[in-house]
């Protein structure tokens, strides 16, 4: 079963109001990042966790993922990656407290961060797999799942890249994929064709983006579909959520929820 799920922080600034809306719109949970008044998941403090709980409890709603930043800091600089080693203990709590094992992360920043150049994986790889193995043993000893999210900004751009990273690393099965479709067509690589292939064992998360016409018609500018997407995914037997981001305004990310959810209903039904 696919449920839709939501960056709440982009409905609105505060928590209470985030949960009533995008529940009204059709999220049944929601992938927990910003929004927590005024801090973020890596920040908050056990106070604002009691009052998330509450609200979630009075809305019907719950956390499915932790969006956690790790990973999204510079390859080579000792002291941001440390922090991040702390931040990602931090995410794991969090996982524990709200009853999910899914934790969004990154492969460390390109040079450019930028769509593009690329970078040469064969140059970092082993570097990108020596600072990512504490976390791996990590989400093993914590029972989480550490999902890369495919991210233009970061080493883990694609299916491909991440399928690079991750057989780098060693065997796991806690290093998975939060697959954004989305951001890995925009670098070149067919969602279907090229890209799930690689990757379709590993896919413990969706993220869900527009088109440049803000509809999931197609998955960015190529000849998939979203339906396509979800389709593959459902017979596949995924059982997660599927994230709405990055949609423009309060009202497009809404917007989103209720398109995937009616998509995803008359995929389900």
């Amino acid at each position: 079963m696919i449920e839709v799920s939501i960056f709440a922080d982009e409905v609105s600034n505060d928590f209470e109001e985030e949960i009533d809306l995008s529940k009204r719109a059709g999220a049944s949970c929601i992938e927990l990042r910003g929004g927590i008044w005024g801090r973020a998941a890596q920040t908050c403090t056990d106070e604002d966790v009691e009052r998330m709980q509450e609200i979630l409890a009075k809305y019907d709603s719950r956390v499915a993922v932790i969006g956690s930043p790790v990973g999204k800091c510079v390859l080579g600089d000792e002291e941001e990656y440390q922090t991040h080693l702390k931040w990602f203990d931090r995410m794991c709590e969090l996982a524990h407290i709200f009853d999910t094992k899914i934790i969004r992360g990154f492969a460390f920043w390109t040079p450019s961060r930028k769509d593009l150049p690329r970078p040469d994986l064969d140059a970092i790889i082993d570097e990108i797999a020596a600072k990512l193995t504490p976390i791996a043993r990590r989400a093993i000893e914590e029972d989480v799942y550490f999902c890369f999210e495919c991210e233009s900004s970061t080493n883990s751009g694609s299916c491909a890249e991440i399928a690079r990273i991750i057989d780098a690393i060693g065997p796991n099965d806690n290093m998975m994929v939060a697959w954004d479709a989305n951001n890995a067509t925009r670098l070149g690589e067919h969602p279907l064709r090229e890209g799930y292939p690689l990757i379709r064992d590993r896919v413990r998360h969706v993220h869900v983006k527009p088109n440049q016409y803000k509809t999931i018609e197609t998955v960015w500018d190529s000849d998939a579909t979203y339906r396509q997407v979800f389709e593959t995914l459902i017979a596949d037997g995924y059982d997660g959520v599927a994230t709405i981001e990055h949609w423009g305004s309060r009202w497009l990310m809404l917007e989103g929820v209720r398109q995937t959810a009616e998509l995803l209903a008359d995929l389900q039904a």
